[in-house]
């Protein structure tokens, strides 16, 4: 293949499950500009760079994706995870160490587990009592880093009522800009870890609720099927799915029902 944009695309593709159309070459080229500049290479150079280094096919990847997040987006999901999900598990759970896992699937930045950490400390009470933990995966390191370091401006927690800023962060530097740092109570109940959802998982469930939200935008039909239908094996009885609201699930076979936009429940 002589077209080096074609085969960075054919790699994403074949590495990541990274559907790009032909119309998002000028983005892919716009987006490799920086990183060439400064490795000094041509982009027939640094297509067979990425080929040879998996650093640097994490750095492409990485390039290529987009990690737009923020605390609560698209809130009525961590409504339904407090006020129907959570209560639901609860109410299941016997013995006196009850059990909660919940998957992250595209952790970005790490609003979005932080957000599901804090929704999980609203909702459980005696969660001192709980085996309760969230796992937070993403394919981008760069964006993990951030995400583990859980410290944000002013700006990017301004989603959050007054009384959720007293449960998720603390002021650890007046500014400006401010910047608050993820409390230890919700530090406590994730783990991050990269993985990229293409390749063999190890962890194996069940799940009693998945986010994977705003990532299939980035895939086929076919790679979003094997992705769901996947997902839905780790699903505990009555797991719930969620995806990004611009993401439909109808056009794609899989054994989960409908509950509300963007949620999906196992039987």
């Amino acid at each position: 293949m002589s077209d080096p944009i074609a085969e960075i695309m054919a790699i994403a593709y074949d590495v990541a499950g990274i559907s790009l159309a032909d119309s998002k070459r000028s983005m892919v080229e716009g987006r490799l500009g920086k990183r060439l500049r400064q490795l000094g290479c041509s982009l027939p150079e640094y297509v067979g760079k990425v080929r040879k280094d998996p650093a640097e096919m994490t750095a492409m990847l990485d390039l290529l994706t987009t990690n737009h997040t923020a605390w609560r987006r698209e809130s009525a999901h961590f409504d339904d995870l407090e006020n129907r999900a959570l209560p639901a598990v609860m109410k299941a759970q016997k013995g006196s160490r009850p059990r909660l896992r919940i998957w992250c699937a595209a952790a970005a930045t790490g609003e979005e587990p932080w957000t599901i950490a804090l929704s999980v400390v609203r909702a459980i009470k005696n969660l001192d009592q709980w085996d309760a933990a969230i796992l937070a995966t993403d394919i981008s390191t760069r964006a993990l880093e951030k995400a583990r370091a859980g410290r944000y401006d002013e700006d990017r927690i301004a989603a959050l009522s007054s009384a959720d800023r007293k449960l998720a962060v603390e002021s650890v530097e007046p500014g400006p800009p401010a910047i608050y740092s993820v409390k230890p109570q919700l530090r406590s109940l994730v783990s991050f870890a990269r993985l990229n959802l293409m390749e063999s998982w190890p962890m194996r469930g069940p799940f009693d609720c998945i986010f994977c939200r705003n990532v299939m935008i980035y895939f086929d039909h076919p790679t979003q099927e094997r992705l769901v239908n996947r997902m839905a094996g780790l699903l505990a009885k009555g797991g719930t799915l969620y995806v990004g609201h611009s993401e439909s699930l109808s056009v794609i076979s899989h054994p989960l029902r409908p509950l509300t936009p963007a949620v999906y429940a196992a039987a």
